[in-house]
């Protein structure tokens, strides 16, 4: 039976990055996905500050510039009517970039093969190894693997979360269907542009070597509609946008629509004896602000030193333990805030007055692009509160001239008072939320239906 330190199930953005950081802390790792690269993804495709970060300290990042990711300097930022243009200072904000994921993967795994760490593609993973209640290992499809410690990086639908019966909590349901389509020959005026027009929201950028996404988000209550004739809505959602209109005018579209069906947020439980879940794996939320994908390096670099102090030692479990509130209590706050910003029942009144306030505002402007990009400022304090007396102040006069703006503000203002009842109790730091990381769970053996390492072994005997 093959043995490693660390066996790591995903090879994308979180497990990757993890692989390469711990072989080159010396330790033994086994990277596996079923997939062969490079392969497309479903994903923005974005790079936010947070993860070229940590592209720069893994020394990743020229690689990802050399093969062509755009630096993107201006934004367009749009509710509606409503507009607002800024160029992030980098030295304040930091660089994004935008990359496709067939290139990036491929460079990802490159680094990996040189920090030694073994890479298996095209390997399914079909279960777990057990041994007194404790993860050991890995059943694979070209056997079985032993490891002290197994990551979950395998993404939403993750068969490692299935298999150790990880459970989800603080969920929300996917509100919109996204949908998007690269283009060829895109002369865009703006690097990227984001918001809400209508009734549905959108998000697009330049990437790698000539390519352009455009995305778009259609409300689920009208998603079999749109697909009816999924093209020309498409088409039509996106000419509602000046910016994309202008954009894609003389550009070519590259392949078919991608389209993304089903989705929810969730936290799951992130560790348990012998395994932790990271990246989407373990956390998914709203991808209307474009952070997957950093988020994934900023959990992978902070999971990377907690492996490493307590891997070969009695220590691992509190490492894994206090690791896993420290996800939380990064994620819980941008979750709110990237449901808010996706949420597609916010009515006019409410969106258009946050832009408008944040076009008046350089101060506010900036303070809500730190707390979304670099993630330097926490959401509940990017809006001073002279900005939300100016929004409320902007809500009010909308409704004034718009009576029938009032009633859904009244459901928005509800709707939000939940979400922040439900996120204040489930805080790590509140009494109740506290409760979730006293000691890791007990491997759940219905859910998960794990093979014991004795049954392999007593297999082997007899062969």
């Amino acid at each position: 039976m093959d043995t490693f330190d660390v066996a790591i199930v995903g090879a994308r953005c979180a497990g990757a990055s993890l692989a390469i950081q711990l072989a080159r802390q010396g330790l033994s790792v086994c990277l596996l996905d079923k997939a062969r690269f490079p392969t497309d993804k479903a994903s923005t495709h974005l790079f936010t500050p947070s993860g070229t970060a940590v592209l720069e300290r893994l020394g990743v990042l020229d690689d990802v510039v050399d093969a062509g990711a755009t630096p993107l300097r201006t934004m367009r930022l749009r509710s509606n009517d409503v507009s607002v243009t800024t160029r992030p200072d980098p030295g304040v904000i930091g660089v994004m970039l935008g990359i496709r994921r067939e290139t990036f993967d491929p460079i990802l795994l490159e680094h990996v093969a040189r920090a030694g760490a073994e890479i298996r593609t095209g390997c399914r993973v079909d279960g777990v190894l057990t041994d007194k209640g404790r993860v050991v290992g890995l059943e694979t499809q070209s056997g079985p693997i032993h490891a002290e410690l197994v990551v979950g990086a395998d993404g939403q639908h993750s068969r490692i979360a299935e298999r150790v019966g990880a459970r989800e909590y603080l969920t929300t349901p996917g509100s919109y269907m996204p949908t998007w389509s690269f283009y060829e020959g895109a002369t865009p005026p703006y690097d990227l542009v984001m918001g809400r027009v209508g009734e549905g929201n959108g998000i697009a950028l330049p990437l790698d070597n000539g390519i352009y996404i455009a995305m778009m988000g259609t409300p689920m209550a009208k998603a079999d509609a749109f697909l009816a004739d999924r093209y020309a809505n498409f088409d039509a959602a996106l000419a509602r946008w000046p910016e994309m209109a202008e954009a894609v005018a003389g550009a070519t579209r590259r392949g078919p629509l991608r389209i993304l069906r089903r989705w929810h947020g969730y936290f799951r439980t992130a560790a348990g004896p012998g395994w932790v879940l990271v990246g989407d794996a373990g956390h998914f939320k709203d991808p209307a602000p474009g952070q997957g994908m950093a988020d994934a390096f900023r959990q992978s670099e902070s999971l990377a030193a907690r492996i490493v102090a307590g891997l070969g030692g009695d220590t691992i479990d509190k490492e894994l333990l206090d690791w896993w509130r420290w996800r939380d209590l990064d994620a819980v706050e941008m979750y709110w805030a990237a449901s808010t910003l996706g949420e597609l029942t916010n009515p006019a009144a409410v969106t258009d007055a946050a832009f408008r306030t944040l076009g008046k505002s350089d101060v506010a402007l900036e303070r809500m692009l730190q707390s979304i990009l670099p993630r330097t400022v926490k959401p509940h304090s990017s809006l001073r509160l002279r900005d939300v007396s100016r929004m409320v102040a902007y809500i009010a006069a909308a409704v004034a001239t718009k009576p029938g703006q009032l009633t859904p503000t009244a459901k928005a203002a509800i709707w939000q008072a939940r979400q922040i009842g439900r996120i204040a109790v489930a805080y790590p730091g509140h009494r109740i939320g506290a409760r979730r990381y006293r000691e890791l769970p007990v491997l759940s053996s219905g859910l998960s239906k794990p093979k014991s390492i004795e049954s392999l072994r007593s297999v082997s005997e007899a062969s």
